[in-house]
C-alpha cells in the first residue's frame, strides 16, 4: 500500500473518529499492549497495534473493534471458542486468527495473520463458520469509516 493511501485511510478514520466517537474514545498505550502481549503470550498484528495507538478502539461500525482492555476479556474467550469450532469443523490449518472485534449478533471480527484477511467466526454458524468480511485490515477500516460518515452525513440532512 502507497504512503497516499495509508493518507486517505488516515484521513476518513479522523473524520470517522470525529464525527461520531464525540471524542470519548482514548488511544491505547504501547504499555498496555506490552502487558497483554505478556500476559496472554501474543503479539497484537501491525495494522490493528496502530489503530489502537492512534485513534483507539472503533465502535461505529459493525464489527466494533476491541481496545486492549476489552482484548483482556475476549482474547481468552475466543481460544476457547476457536477450540470448539475446530472440534466441529474442518477449519482451515493455515489459518492464525487473532480476534479484533465483535458483531452485534456475537460473532467474531478475526484478523487471519497469515492471509491478512479480516474474516468473521460466525456465531451458531451451520456450515463452514468462517465468511469474509474484507480482503485486509484497511479495507476494513475504509468501509467502517466510509459508512460511519455516510450514516452522519445522512443524519444530519
Amino acid at each position: 500500500m502507497t504512503s497516499t493511501e495509508l493518507d486517505s485511510i488516515r484521513e476518513l478514520l479522523v473524520q470517522a473518529y470525529q464525527t461520531t466517537m464525540d471524542k470519548g474514545c482514548k488511544p491505547d498505550t504501547e504499555q498496555d499492549m506490552q502487558a497483554f502481549e505478556q500476559k496472554h503470550n501474543v503479539n497484537i498484528p501491525a495494522a490493528y497495534r496502530a489503530l489502537l495507538l492512534e485513534f483507539g478502539a472503533c465502535n461505529f461500525g459493525d464489527p466494533a473493534l476491541y481496545s486492549v482492555k476489552e482484548l483482556d476479556w475476549a482474547y481468552p474467550e475466543f481460544l476457547e471458542v476457536y477450540r470448539e469450532y475446530k472440534l466441529e469443523y474442518d477449519l482451515p490449518a493455515e489459518l492464525k486468527p487473532f480476534p479484533i472485534g465483535g458483531f452485534g449478533e456475537g460473532s467474531i471480527a478475526i484478523l487471519d495473520q497469515t492471509s491478512g484477511k479480516v474474516l468473521m467466526l460466525v456465531h451458531d454458524a451451520y456450515e463452514l463458520p468462517l465468511e469474509d468480511v474484507a480482503v485486509d485490515f484497511d479495507d476494513l477500516m475504509t468501509m467502517l469509516a466510509e459508512a460511519a460518515i455516510w450514516v452522519q452525513g445522512q443524519m444530519k440532512s
